[in-house]
């Protein structure tokens, strides 16, 4: 069941027709708000059932033949559910340029010394 994203409830509240379709990605959800949580949805390929199927492995460049459960099986979640996240331009409120938890060495490539020791093992209790 296709679940509601903002931009399918902008687009359920600007067209004439009510229908709850993104205007600029063109998903269009089942729900004009929310989701069914009782609902599920597989993405089973039939090439995926198929003991004859070759397949790089999940590691290396090994070739193999058939179903490998790592590989193949329908879990996770839905592929519109995934997103990428690009940095647009400097954000920060007011003159606050830097998130708090990057001003704080919390983050990746902006460690502070405190997150350095840390990440070493050395907040650990030694005997």
């Amino acid at each position: 069941m296709y679940g509601a994203t903002p931009g399918s409830q902008q687009g359920q509240q600007e067209r004439k027709d009510g229908l709850a379709k993104n205007p600029r990605t063109n998903y269009q959800a089942m729900f004009r708000s929310g989701s069914h949580q009782s609902a599920t949805r597989g993405w089973l390929k039939p090439t995926w059932m198929t003991d004859s199927l070759v397949r790089k492995g999940m590691f290396g460049q090994e070739m193999g033949k058939g179903f490998a459960a790592d590989i193949h099986c329908p879990t996770g979640a839905p592929r519109e559910s995934f997103i990428k996240i690009t940095k647009a331009e400097p954000g920060g409120i007011g003159d606050e340029p830097l998130w708090r938890p990057t001003k704080l060495g919390i983050r990746p490539r902006n460690e502070s010394d405190a997150m350095k020791r840390y990440i070493a093992g050395d907040f650990v209790g030694k005997k």
